[in-house]
């Protein structure tokens, strides 16, 4: 918890901004807070890498000039469903050969979102994981009804899995975010309770492309 880091680490510690220990290196991220109206509750949320902080040279500012402006994609929720339900994903290939990979896409999202869409799609995990996938310009009627069902299945596909539990999982997951910073990646800081449960049920965020 950011109470027990060290005072040369909290000294670089401004409003806006959040230490992440990984291992024993401290990165500081910016961050802003949002208000999330269905749960009545102000979630953090990561704006991007600015650099680490050692004891002996104190602040140290990410060492390249951004190319271009930093990317974010959700990955705490949208990776955990994908590796949670790999047989919705096969069924909905069978019944759309051709667009299996958007049906199930469009699932998830509106599992998390409510809703889907090409621009959710380009600010998720999905859009790593499918980087061929285009969507339709309009989607059918079989297909909407395709999405609505893989929707269901995936409810109870993750219910299953995590029984009482999935209410803390659907409010900390979308809260771990991975960052592209001059085509690298970063993953973003994992608070403790997220951290403890992706332990339990065997979820790994990190990937040898991305982990920082």
């Amino acid at each position: 918890m950011a109470a027990n880091y060290p005072d040369w680490v909290m000294a670089h510690k401004k409003k806006g901004t959040y230490i992440n220990k990984v291992g024993d290196k401290y990165y500081l991220y910016a961050a802003h807070s949002e208000y999330v109206k269905d749960t009545g509750r102000v979630k953090r949320v990561c704006d991007g890498y600015l650099g680490r902080i050692t004891k002996e040279e104190g602040f140290i500012p990410a060492n390249r000039k951004l190319k271009n402006d930093p990317e974010v994609f959700e990955i705490g929720l949208s990776l955990t469903i994908l590796s949670s339900s790999p047989l919705i994903h096969q069924g909905l290939r069978r019944s759309f050969p051709k667009y299996g990979d958007v049906i199930y896409s469009c699932a998830v999202l509106s599992y998390i979102y409510g809703e889907y869409s090409e621009e959710l799609f380009k600010h998720s995990y999905l859009f790593l994981a499918f980087p061929d996938l285009s969507f339709p310009e309009r989607f059918t009627k079989a297909q909407v009804t395709g999405i609505e069902c893989g929707t269901r299945m995936l409810e109870e596909c993750m219910a299953k899995r995590f029984g009482e539990e999935l209410t803390r999982i659907r409010s900390l997951f979308p809260d771990v975010r991975l960052l592209k910073i001059n085509d690298s990646y970063y993953l973003s800081g994992i608070s403790e309770p997220a951290a403890l449960l992706s332990k339990k049920y065997k979820i790994e965020w990190r990937n040898p492309l991305w982990q920082k």
